[in-house]
């Protein structure tokens, strides 16, 4: 009976760590078209945000910021040709942040260089914490593939393919995404591999970035070591 409560109150000390309810809200997209309350808005031009607003319209502490390192399409304002229904899974945003976007493309366009990749990065992330991310695009009254490859990268890294034709409810997240030596993450987005639009058009519409705190390393070994013992009492008694 004290082997069960040992062993219970251990699980519920390693499934018990701190998590954080920190969000953050990403609008990519027209600067006539900003999003409100708690939202970093990303406009053609953003180059750089020193400071990094939650979903309470805090400050995120440690001078978290977020910075462009590969450009979008720059030449003139973005269109307003993406979701005005969100639904399913984009049914929590708002229209301000799903109607807009950032996009690139394959080739010169409307005077702008070839653009096949877009990136940008987030800086001064807390190294104890993961992070999880959420993205939605959406353009509307299309009859192609525009979909677009994401690629989130820190200490480690994840990759998928949202098509943004038509949508009006799917995302695509990425979980438990670390930062690397410098305390940054990478996000990634350019042409997927079954986008067949004669400019490779991709988009990135809207990002959500939810922290949480990274067990302590000292805890599950302490839980393994607590596993091991377990097996070698039961062991003994056969």
């Amino acid at each position: 009976m004290m082997m069960k409560a040992y062993f219970a109150a251990l699980c519920a000390l390693v499934l018990s760590a701190p998590a954080s309810a920190a969000t953050m809200l990403f609008d990519f997209g027209n600067t006539a078209r900003q999003t409100p309350g708690g939202w970093n808005n990303v406009v053609p031009a953003t180059t750089t945000l020193f400071a990094l607003f939650d979903s309470d319209g805090n400050i995120v502490p440690g001078d978290a910021g977020f910075e462009i390192t590969d450009t979008f399409f720059q030449t003139g304002e973005p269109s307003q040709l993406g979701s005005e229904a969100p639904v399913g899974d984009a049914a929590a945003y708002p229209v301000s942040a799903t109607d807009d976007y950032f996009f690139g493309h394959i080739g010169p366009f409307s005077g702008a260089d070839d653009n096949q990749l877009g990136q940008f990065k987030l800086f001064n992330l807390d190294p104890m914490l993961s992070y999880d991310f959420t993205f939605f695009a959406s353009r509307q009254v299309v009859a192609d593939i525009r979909d677009a490859q994401y690629t989130v990268r820190g200490a480690n890294s994840q990759s998928g393919v949202l098509n943004a034709s038509n949508n009006n409810s799917e995302v695509i997240r990425f979980t438990r995404i670390i930062p690397d030596a410098n305390n940054e993450i990478f996000v990634d987005v350019e042409p997927g591999p079954n986008n067949n639009n004669s400019n490779g058009f991709y988009y990135i519409g809207l990002m959500q970035v939810d922290s949480a705190v990274v067990p302590e390393p000292s805890t599950f070994s302490l839980f393994a070591i607590f596993l091991l013992g377990t097996v070698i009492r039961r062991k003994s008694r056969c």
